[in-house]
């Protein structure tokens, strides 16, 4: 629960408790397959995003959002993703 999002740079896979940073040798696909379903979402194929962390969603020109978390970090949510996300949260 204390996880607000985790993130694949493309190197590497950094899971973000707080405003700490956690660098793992993980996939993301492993982490994604460790964590609660339906608390996490994966919401970009580099992301995947604590669902009780979101903020606010910031509209992107791409037709995607930021995530703003609780913890101000800023997560892509890619276009795919952003309808279901958005019905998920309750979003219109």
């Amino acid at each position: 629960g204390e996880i607000s999002h985790v993130e694949n740079d493309g190197e590497l896979v950094t899971v973000w408790v707080g405003k700490e940073a956690i660098v793992t040798d993980l996939s993301l696909q492993q982490i994604e397959r460790k964590l609660p379903q339906g608390q996490f979402e994966r919401v970009h194929r580099r992301a995947l995003l604590n669902l009780d962390r979101v903020l606010r969603l910031k509209p992107q020109s791409s037709g995607g959002y930021l995530a703003v978390t609780t913890d101000g970090h800023e997560v892509p949510v890619s276009r795919q993703s952003a309808r279901r996300l958005r019905r998920i949260l309750g979003i219109g």
